[in-house]
């Protein structure tokens, strides 16, 4: 297999195995304002659930294989903090995937996570797997219900064929009490 095909042919584990042709489809760019729908407001977001497109404010594509979401270079989600999160703080948990065309095509890929421009935490990732990405979240950033975290890749690519800017495949984000 080559070119898209390969590329669309990416599995990966988050507790159960997830397939599918990643960029067979050009879907649109995921965008929401800073309210919810219908109120609903998480303090973990699971990308495939519809509902969680109010809360990707930027930078994330629509659900793929009812499983996940492809993310572009840079993407922001809004969470809830959980309930003692101003007291104690909080750990935040990006669940994702570097796919092996990214590691192909970029070599190793830096992500970093941050709050109002304020830095939490930066990870290389030298191999295509499956991660989980976390960064303790001071409590002096979770006064407010919600919280922006912007999150950064320091390279992204273009598929053939695909016009979107690819990043990392993402399976769920969240904010725990610590």
């Amino acid at each position: 297999m080559t070119g898209r095909r390969e590329f669309g042919c990416v599995i990966l584990v988050f507790g159960m195995a997830l397939t599918g042709a990643a960029c067979r489809d050009k879907q649109n760019q995921v965008t929401s304002p800073n309210e919810t729908d219908a109120g609903f407001s998480a303090v973990i977001v699971r990308m495939n659930d519809p509902r969680a497109s109010a809360q990707l404010l930027s930078g994330f594509y629509a659900i793929e294989n009812n499983a996940w979401r492809w993310t572009a270079g840079k993407f922001s989600v809004l969470l809830r903090a959980p309930p003692a999160a101003a007291q104690s703080g909080a750990t935040l948990t990006l669940k994702f995937a570097v796919p092996e065309a990214a590691i192909q095509k970029l070599g190793a890929v830096t992500l970093t996570a941050s709050i109002n421009g304020v830095a939490l935490q930066s990870t290389r990732y030298d191999d295509a797997a499956a991660y989980t990405f976390t960064a303790d979240v001071p409590p002096s950033m979770l006064t407010a219900e919600s919280v922006k975290i912007d999150f950064a890749l320091d390279k992204s690519f273009h598929a053939d064929g695909d016009v979107r800017e690819l990043g990392i495949i993402a399976a769920s984000a969240g904010l725990t009490d610590k």
